[in-house]
């Protein structure tokens, strides 16, 4: 299996945020990924759990919001 590496600022394209937002995400752990250097690189598996979880936490709060 190829597992590809995405900077910060990659992932942010990904995503449609900031690189700084990125950054935090990665700090809280929210969005696993590791210094190298003076760089964080995050793998694309790392990338799909975090759209996962986010997507799971949105379909939780659209249905919490609708009473179901």
């Amino acid at each position: 299996m190829d597992i590809k590496f995405y900077t910060k600022k990659e992932a942010a394209e990904i995503f449609g945020i900031h690189p700084k937002t990125v950054e935090r995400y990665l700090l809280s752990g929210k969005l696993k990924g590791a210094r190298m250097g003076k760089s964080w690189m995050i793998s694309s598996e790392d990338i799909k759990l975090f759209y996962d979880t986010i997507r799971e936490e949105t379909e939780k709060i659209i249905k919490d919001r609708k009473g179901n």
